[in-house]
């Protein structure tokens, strides 16, 4: 690229074009489109200084620069786009794993939750039933209790309504005993009467041994008269003195028995 010669003069570089450009005079909306869009006026180059013509050249030539180096900075601009893409993926596959990963850990927070409240159901169930079984065992042995003193005083009325029973036996037993005495002796005396009358019927007849008239009556000899007395009463005083001898025989028993 040759040399720019630096212009020596002053003013505009060619103030003869000056006001000489006609192309906008129809469409002036035209030249402040073309201004928005390039960012100069292409017809004020007549009117520049040598300083802004040499400023609008260098400023072409730092866009050629940055032309000729446009494919690099254009595979820095794809990097580093690519680079914020993939960052965002990377974010949204962590973001999603990690949702997943939340929902774990929501479910097994959840688990040792119902763990725990049902663990403390079922001891408060075990609290029962135990307080339920230790009643229900100390009921058993209430009514054990009960039960067992109500047969000790069933016996016990038993074992003395059976004293009572044995102590009024024994009360009547010498009266008892007395009576059967008298009776089997009154008997046995009836027996001998018996006998002697049929040894007088033997030996006199119904006239008897003194020579009493008969009747229709049997009639005993005075012999057999005074001997059924004499056994009479022997039977009487033998009763009357076996009668007082188990008299205080039952008495001294009922006194052993009732402790007197």
């Amino acid at each position: 690229m040759s040399a720019i010669v630096k212009y020596t003069g002053g003013g505009a570089i060619a103030p003869a074009l000056i006001g000489k450009v006609k192309a906008f005079d129809s469409a002036p909306e035209m030249l402040t489109t073309f201004q928005g869009y390039y960012g100069f006026d292409p017809s004020a180059f007549a009117g520049m200084s040598e300083e802004e013509l040499g400023a609008f050249v260098d400023s072409v030539e730092e866009i050629k620069f940055l032309i000729d180096n446009l494919d690099k900075l254009e595979k820095h601009v794809n990097d580093y786009i690519d680079g914020v893409v993939k960052y965002n993926e990377f974010v949204a596959r962590c973001v999603k794993a990690g949702a997943k990963g939340m929902e774990k850990i929501d479910r097994a927070t959840l688990d040792v939750f119902l763990a725990w409240k049902g663990w403390q159901a079922n001891t408060k169930k075990l609290a029962k039933d135990s307080d339920v079984g230790v009643r229900l065992l100390d009921q058993e042995v209430i009514d054990y209790g009960d039960l067992a003193e109500y047969d000790l005083e069933i016996s016990l009325q038993i074992v003395a309504n059976r004293l009572v029973r044995q102590k009024e036996a024994l009360s009547q037993k010498p009266e008892t005993e007395a009576a059967n005495y008298a009776e089997r002796q009154a008997a046995q005396e009836a027996k001998s009467e018996e006998r002697n009358r049929i040894k007088d019927l033997f030996a006199y007849g119904t006239r008897g041994k003194y020579g009493l008239p008969s009747s229709s009556s049997p009639q005993l000899s005075p012999a057999a008269n005074n001997a059924t007395n004499n056994a009479t009463n022997n039977a009487t005083n033998n009763a009357t003195k076996a009668s007082g001898w188990l008299k205080n025989w039952g008495g001294k028993a009922f006194d052993y028995f009732s402790g007197k």
